[in-house]
């Protein structure tokens, strides 16, 4: 068996060069040969990280970060806006007007802004009811870019989540102020700051998402949820999925009683092909709207249209628009069974506490279990609150306007029927043993609470004369008679008193009376004197007349 020699051992062997590796080094092409033989260690994907990223971070200098950052913003955005120009121009089509490009690119841009939910003033009447469903559309597209770009960029929460976070806030901002100058005349954006801050709210809290799903949860906030806060999390899950179900539930049970209304309704607004493919465009864009009444209307503060009002506990007539998704609502008379419904946000309440309870820890303090379902609540109740702001808004200063949903009045409506369910069922049994029974503010005993009892009862002998007779029977003592005196006892500190016997009480002596008043004669251990045994006659006539007059019913 051979050995290496002394100058090779230790050290690797050497690679073996491909003959145009060696042509290449041969006419001075060291560097490039070099690239082909091996792969430079900062290049080297690291192991574990989604997407093969490089482990300086995949884009090493500032130009390639600034190269991935516009590619995410600038994509977003025309992603969106494509998406949006098929819808403009079946809208276009189906109200009569010919199709060209240039107007159905110039429809596309009210609607990118609408879909920011910036208002829009035709003709100078605002339009502020807006659909929520080209939002979501926008939202989605952007989490997806934002998730892409962070990815590039090495998914590092501080160095790479906020500056794609920024950028497409910002691009969604800057788009939206130069796409309400680019309007046509008769269209205008009713608050040049409204295009700035609602574009950049909707881009950056999009971007956040997409961040947050690439990178995941960071350690700080780990440590956070690690205590009551992740219970509130688990909580707050369930109430948004309960409330959103209950309102998804309200709106399917209206739709389907409320067939015949719509059907004839999107009869008379499409009555031909054409017309019937916008109206049903037009209504599904409004359906997130319609689920946000529904949970307006489940949780009791109901939906109002111009002066028309429904809800599960009243219901004011009047104009309503002559819409599917309008038909549904009760505004003439509330029906029997309206109020049930009110049962479905307590039953989520009810389900987010026993989140909350089996989030915490057996051990868990009290304080925990009361933050708990109180900020899942509080959290839920916000939420449903922004959402029923944002679904509603003035519509064209007409008969019809405002279309309201009463976003404050969904806030403490939630918190009522949710939040207190809630806390009730995460921390009742707990809050119960600090609720004080049969006591004062002071913490002294109520006497009203007290069982009340006989001056009879109280000192040990018989309520009745029956009750005595029997007692005595039993115990085979004589009857003592009415002068009777009970013996002579000392007290811990020394005194003697003695006590005038009732009438058929058993004497102290046959181990049956009442102890109440009487102690046995005990030695003071601390100072080894033995108490006085007798007293002189005058202690013993005002004991006798204390005894006397305890015993006076009249007292």
């Amino acid at each position: 068996m051979s050995t290496p020699s002394r100058s090779s051992r230790g050290r690797p062997a050497p690679r073996s060069r491909t003959p145009g590796a060696e042509a290449a080094r041969s006419r001075g092409g060291a560097g490039e040969a070099a690239v082909a033989d091996r792969v430079r260690p900062r290049d080297r994907p690291r192991r574990g990280v989604p997407g093969g990223r490089t482990e300086h971070g995949g884009a090493g200098n500032g130009l390639d970060r600034l190269r991935v950052l516009l590619a995410s913003t600038m994509g977003a955005v025309l992603a969106g806006y494509t998406l949006l120009v098929p819808v403009a121009a079946l809208l276009t089509g189906t109200g009569g007007v010919p199709v060209t490009a240039d107007g159905v690119l110039a429809a596309a841009v009210p609607m990118w802004l609408a879909a920011h939910q910036i208002p829009i003033a035709l003709d100078g009447r605002p339009l502020g009811v807006l659909p929520l469903l080209p939002t979501i559309v926008v939202v989605v597209m952007v989490g997806y870019f934002s998730r892409w770009a962070v990815l590039r960029l090495g998914g590092r929460v501080r160095h790479d989540a906020g500056a794609v976070v920024a950028a497409q806030a910002g691009a969604a901002a800057a788009v939206a102020v130069l796409a309400g100058a680019l309007l046509p005349r008769e269209m205008a954006v009713t608050a040049p700051w409204a295009s700035l801050v609602g574009a950049g709210l909707i881009g950056g809290t999009a971007a956040g998402i997409g961040v947050v799903q690439a990178c995941g949860t960071p350690q700080a906030w780990r440590r956070v949820l690690a205590g009551w806060p992740g219970a509130a999390l688990a909580g707050l899950r369930v109430a948004a999925a309960g409330l959103l179900l209950t309102a998804a539930l309200v709106l399917t049970v209206a739709l389907a009683l409320g067939a015949p209304e719509v059907t004839d309704v999107a009869a008379r607004l499409g009555p031909g092909a054409g017309a019937a493919t916008g109206v049903l465009v037009l209504t599904v864009g409004y359906l997130p709207n319609a689920l946000a009444g529904a949970l307006s209307w489940a949780v009791g503060p109901g939906v109002s249209i111009g002066v028309a009002a429904s809800g599960p506990l009243a219901a004011e007539p009047g104009p309503m628009p002559p819409l599917p998704l309008t038909a549904i609502l009760p505004v003439t008379a509330v029906p029997p069974a309206a109020p049930l419904v009110l049962l479905l946000p307590v039953l989520v309440g009810v389900l987010t506490g026993l989140a909350c309870r089996r989030a915490l820890p057996a051990g868990a303090p009290t304080v925990d279990r009361i933050a708990a379902p109180v900020t899942a609540a509080a959290v839920a109740a916000v939420g449903a609150a922004v959402l029923a702001t944002v679904a509603g808004g003035p519509l064209g200063h007409g008969p019809y306007d405002p279309v309201s949903f009463h976003g404050g009045a969904v806030l403490g409506a939630v918190l009522l029927l949710v939040g207190l369910p809630a806390l009730l069922t995460c921390a009742g049994p707990e809050l119960s043993r600090h609720v004080p029974v049969g006591r004062l503010p002071g913490g002294r005993p109520d006497p009203r609470s007290a069982p009340v009892r006989s001056r009879g009862a109280r000192r040990g002998r018989p309520a009745t004369v029956g009750q005595l007779v029997e007692r005595h029977r039993t115990s085979g003592s004589p009857m003592p008679g009415p002068g009777a005196r009970r013996p002579e006892t000392a007290t811990a500190d020394g005194s003697v008193a003695r006590e005038e016997q009732g009438p058929g009480e058993p004497d102290a002596a046959d181990g049956r009376g009442s102890t109440d008043r009487s102690t046995d004669r005990s030695t003071d251990r601390s100072t080894g004197t033995e108490p006085a045994a007798d007293t002189a006659p005058g202690a013993t006539e005002t004991a006798d007349a204390t005894g006397r007059a305890d015993d006076d019913p009249g007292r």
